[in-house]
């Protein structure tokens, strides 16, 4: 492999290859996330009896304290960090070439927020301890309970760059190190999406429809980057106009939702 062509920033804004193949995929695994979702709402009581096996571990203090911190702070990773990175590929050579995919994960992250805040309102499900007191929650957390929006944070944000580090085509190479990196991607978005659940302070079907969204998202914002790309509609001259929409976007989410 030529590692001077991987470095060398391209005349052209390319994304992952991102196929029909790998779309159902993904689509096929949003189905079953949602399906999920389903089985654990209408299952009598499921929801209830899953947070409250928990009851006993979140009375551990240390449990408490390690869980609580990381369920908490560890959001904070994903946006703001993400969008300076994304700004930060402009100038640093080594990230030119992961301008797009950054792209799409802010982009996803950027018109989720607002649509999970939106989804919350409409649907209006009580938090755990709300419904069920003897559910011993880590804390109260602000806002209503479904869908999760650290779970969605959570995928939407690494999402794009593991399905990137997972891809081999002419654009990006795989290679151990991006699949190791991958991996923890991946990880910690399993692990916070899992430390809701554990804090007591959504139900399984917050956490795996908010999942589901994540990735369905991103497949819809990747199809419309590779059109606009395709089409010339987003290209090296405007693309920082792009950058500034969303940018601010993401920013008055951080601020205001």
């Amino acid at each position: 492999m030529d590692k001077s062509r991987e470095n060398l920033p391209s005349k052209e804004l390319k994304l992952f290859d991102f196929s029909l193949r790998k779309k159902s995929f993904f689509i096929i695994c949003t189905a079953i996330l949602w399906m999920a979702a389903m089985i654990a709402y209408f299952t009598p009581n499921f929801n209830h009896w899953f947070l409250l096996s928990f009851n006993t571990l979140r009375a551990n203090h240390l449990f408490a304290i390690l869980c609580y911190d990381y369920t908490n702070y560890m959001l904070y990773t994903i946006a703001t960090p993400l969008s300076l990175i994304y700004l930060a590929s402009f100038k640093v050579k080594k990230l030119k070439q992961y301008r797009t995919v950054l792209l799409l994960a802010v982009m996803t992250i950027a018109i989720g927020i607002p649509l999970v805040d939106l989804i919350k309102y409409y649907c209006a499900v009580p938090r755990p301890w709300v419904l069920y007191p003897d559910i011993n929650s880590l804390y109260q957390a602000i806002g209503h309970s479904f869908p999760s929006g650290h779970a969605f944070q959570a995928f939407a944000g690494t999402l794009p760059l593991i399905i990137c580090f997972l891809t081999n085509d002419q654009t990006f190479k795989r290679n151990l190190g991006k699949t190791i990196l991958a991996i923890l991607l991946l990880v910690f978005a399993i692990t916070l999406s899992l430390s809701r659940l554990l804090a007591g302070v959504h139900f399984p079907t917050d956490v795996l429809f908010a999942i589901g969204l994540a990735i369905i998202m991103v497949v819809i914002l990747a199809s419309l980057l590779q059109y606009l790309l395709k089409t010339k509609r987003l290209n090296l001259k405007n693309e920082k106009w792009y950058a500034l929409i969303f940018i601010i976007i993401i920013a008055i989410d951080i601020c205001f939702l």
